[in-house]
């Protein structure tokens, strides 16, 4: 007769790319951590492509709990790694945490007795520290107005993908089809009993930040239009906003010509007015660009990693 397969409590799922100088630091205060988390905890590692002695050195390494590692053929992203821990996750509860120690895996005790209080979902929230750059300070406040503002679904400002999951809300979560993934979104839009849970960003133990301005603004272009159509709707807007203003103009201009004396001058102004709309047109074009752009991604059908090895210890 077999036995019957017991799940784990607890998922850890920690995405890294090229991290071998902080790895270290980090099994040794997850394993001063295994005393107060369940027994039954799985530690997933998901290695985006790295290039360093990232996976040997997961391999090598003594953790208090069964480990798995999903490596990926390439490097796809770290929304993409997430997602894969996140599918292999079998715990009641899945937490997720980068791998550069900036997310305190000291604060996992306390999202599990707040799930024990009720809620589904454990959010956190950075409390960004004097030494992060100002301009990351205020391009992350303006995003997160932004898209707030666009938006049908809030999205808690600062948050980030240190969260906890209860199994419900997972389950939910992997049911969701889209493609591009803005999980901070995503997680928010499922309408789960939710907390917010606050905590000080920590400077890297080693290494250095692997999410590149590009990276950044990528993301926050797909959660954009990920969670918002209303840039389309502005534009629209705006474009009949021009269309009735060029009307009355023309309107004016025949009036002038057929009931008046009066001569109409000015090339800069009707240059001025050309250059203007044109410069909507531009802009409104590119903006159904990205929207076609995020169809076309969905349609295509290609899978969102693929695994070159997966590990269990």
């Amino acid at each position: 007769m077999k036995s019957k397969r017991i799940n784990p409590a607890l998922s850890l799922v920690i995405p890294v790319y090229n991290e071998a100088a902080v790895l270290p630091a980090l099994v040794k205060r997850l394993t001063a951590l295994a005393g107060k988390l369940p027994s039954r905890t799985e530690l997933i590692f998901v290695d985006d492509g790295s290039k360093d002695q990232t996976v040997s050195i997961i391999k090598k390494a003594r953790f208090a709990f069964p480990v798995k590692i999903i490596q990926f053929t390439r490097n796809f992203g770290h929304q993409a790694a997430l997602w894969a821990g996140l599918q292999e996750a079998q715990g009641q509860y899945v937490v997720s945490l980068d791998g550069d120690l900036q997310h305190p895996p000291e604060l996992i005790p306390k999202m599990l007795r707040l799930h024990k209080q009720g809620y589904e979902i454990v959010l956190t929230r950075r409390v960004d520290s004097d030494g992060l750059a100002f301009s990351k300070k205020a391009s992350a406040r303006f995003f997160y107005r932004l898209i707030n503002l666009l938006s049908n679904t809030p999205v808690e400002p600062n948050s980030s993908d240190f969260r906890s999951l209860g199994r419900k809300a997972l389950d939910s979560l992997l049911a969701l089809p889209e493609r591009r993934k803005f999980l901070r979104g995503m997680v928010q839009w499922l309408g789960w009993e939710t907390v917010i849970l606050p905590f000080e960003v920590s400077r890297r133990a080693a290494g250095e930040s692997k999410y590149s301005v590009y990276k950044m603004a990528r993301l926050a272009l797909h959660g954009l239009t990920s969670f918002s159509t209303m840039p389309l709707f502005l534009s629209a807007i705006f474009s009949l906003i021009l269309f009735i203003a060029a009307a009355l103009y023309a309107a004016y201009v025949l009036y002038i010509r057929f009931f008046s004396d009066k001569v109409i001058e000015g090339w800069a102004s009707v240059l001025f007015v050309t250059l203007v709309i044109g410069g909507f047109i531009s802009l409104f074009v590119g903006l159904l660009g990205i929207y076609l752009a995020a169809l076309y991604d969905e349609v295509k059908g290609r899978p969102e990693y693929l695994v070159k090895e997966k590990y269990v210890s």
